[in-house]
């Protein structure tokens, strides 16, 4: 099942499964099954929507990100590009056009019909690629579209977007855990909590990677005290998959399913795990042996 009906501002169901609640964020679909689900398409699209006329005037209908060649970020912003009739720059690096698109996001953003930009030759490192997307920016007018970012500078239509979310969690919840890939979705929770309410402790599960703390400190608006939670950290490897299915939910293979093995569940309803999206139709045909 998806919700290929739900709109931005409704909230996505809770599921009780083998004693855990879900948050089906990953049941956000608006473009069918065979494409990525999940809260980040909410906030790209509900980004593009309130910027519309400011695209269409002031940057040439054409909005742009920059990513790893596997992140399902540029195939989001591409397929949001499509359904508003606007223009898509994918940026990229350390690779070139020919070699990206044996890649399954870029073949999807190609065949979305995004212009597929290599901005370094040597580099696929965020802060090179956003450096090398601003002074393209500076030569063509485009509408940037990079998450962290617009964490903190479109933020209604991010950490808004995810806060919103909260107020169908069960009241029986005692525990919520959360995901961490850059934090945003962290932060969005901490943000929902503090303005809605509610006595569940939260605790943020971040697989692999740099510790995000800092980033979330830095989306969070109010006192530090209002957004006390719980920090934990794996060492999972970012490009073996992980498959994990709990009863009929399928996890994402990236992080979802990492992040769901940090935690010795007690199963007795009174946890709840926040599912951000699924992304695994773009890691179909990977190896997910050792290697």
């Amino acid at each position: 099942m998806s919700l290929h009906h739900l709109k931005t501002s409704e909230f996505t169901p809770v599921d009780l499964v083998e004693g855990i609640h879900f948050k089906r964020e990953d049941l956000y679909a608006p473009y069918g099954d065979s494409f990525i689900s999940g809260g980040k398409i909410s906030q790209c699209r509900d980004l593009v929507e309130r910027n519309l006329d400011y695209i269409h005037e002031f940057c040439d209908s054409t909005i742009a990100t920059a990513a790893s060649i596997h992140s399902p970020q540029s195939p989001i912003v591409a397929r949001v590009a499509q359904e508003f009739d606007l223009n898509c720059i994918i940026g990229f690096g350390n690779t070139t056009v020919e070699k990206s698109l044996k890649q399954i996001p870029m073949q999807w953003c190609h065949d979305l019909g995004a212009e597929l930009v290599v901005l370094s030759e040597s580099q696929g490192f965020n802060n090179v690629l956003y450096s090398n997307l601003k002074r393209l920016n500076e030569q063509r007018p485009f509408f940037p579209i990079l998450f962290g970012y617009a964490a903190q500078t479109h933020r209604e239509s991010i950490v808004g977007r995810i806060s919103e979310q909260v107020q169908n969690i069960p009241e029986n919840v005692r525990v919520l855990y959360v995901p961490v890939g850059s934090g945003v979705t962290l932060a969005g929770v901490l943000e929902g909590r503090r303005k809605y309410g509610g006595s569940y402790h939260v605790v943020g599960l971040q697989p692999f990677g740099y510790d995000r703390t800092d980033t979330v400190t830095s989306i969070c608006e109010g006192m530090t005290f209002e957004y006390d939670y719980e920090f934990r950290k794996g060492d999972y490897p970012y490009a073996k998959l992980h498959p994990r299915s709990v009863g009929s939910i399928e996890l994402d293979m990236i992080y979802e399913s990492k992040a769901f093995d940090m935690v010795d569940w007690e199963k007795n309803n009174s946890e709840c795990y926040w599912i951000i999206g699924n992304t695994n139709k773009l890691r179909k045909g990977y190896d997910t042996k050792e290697k």
